[in-house]
């Protein structure tokens, strides 16, 4: 089999830069002290799983903005001085999960494709 290599970040690395650059940012532009508005690490976690699996960080963070900004929404409107996102309440903030990892077939029927590459060369 042939090991194909694909620029991107993988998971831990997009944990990295979420909690160092991508939720200080939306913090500050929320307008939202780090003390009001947290994101536990296994909801960071599910959010990156579950909702941006694309090999950047763009959809990342606009997921987290769009945490913030709900959240600084619910604390003027509902005068609640601290949230806590965790996995539980996650669907609150960001909707329905994009992706998850229930199978389709318990067995794969014939005909039915697991995995496509395509190579300028042809298939």
């Amino acid at each position: 089999m042939e090991m194909i290599d694909v620029s991107g970040y993988v998971a831990e690395e997009k944990m990295n830069i979420a909690t160092s650059y991508l939720v200080p940012q939306a913090q500050v532009n929320s307008g939202v002290d780090h003390d009001t508005v947290k994101i536990g690490d296994s909801a960071m976690r599910l959010l990156i799983k579950s909702y941006c699996r694309e090999s950047g960080v763009r959809n990342l963070q606009k997921q987290i903005e769009k945490v913030y900004r709900k959240a600084a929404f619910r604390i003027v409107k509902e005068g609640i001085s601290n949230i806590l996102v965790t996995p539980d309440n996650l669907q609150e903030f960001v909707g329905k999960p994009l992706f998850t990892t229930d199978k389709m077939y318990e067995q794969t029927p014939p005909g039915v494709v697991m995995g496509l590459a395509w190579t300028a060369m042809g298939m």
